[in-house]
């Protein structure tokens, strides 16, 4: 999972979580705010894990949003 980044027209700036099975290419969600914090990550991803499933890992950059404690805690509560 990552964040695509963009600007709208009117010059305000977007962010989209983009999650992706690295496997089949699947994106069971594409999440755009504009803005982001780490209990926003972790509410989209049990979401879309009530959706879809608990993954076995997941992969992410070194972002603020990825590195937080919220988010350590919901993997491994799950």
């Amino acid at each position: 999972m990552d964040f695509v980044h963009d600007q709208l027209a009117t010059g305000r700036k977007i962010r989209v979580l983009t999650v992706v099975d690295t496997f089949s290419r699947y994106a069971p969600i594409l999440d755009p705010r504009f803005s982001y914090r780490a209990e926003n990550v972790v509410q989209t991803l049990e979401q879309v894990c009530r959706q879809v499933g608990y993954p076995r890992t997941i992969r992410v950059d070194q972002g603020s949003e990825f590195i937080s404690r919220d988010l350590d805690l919901w993997a491994s509560m799950t």
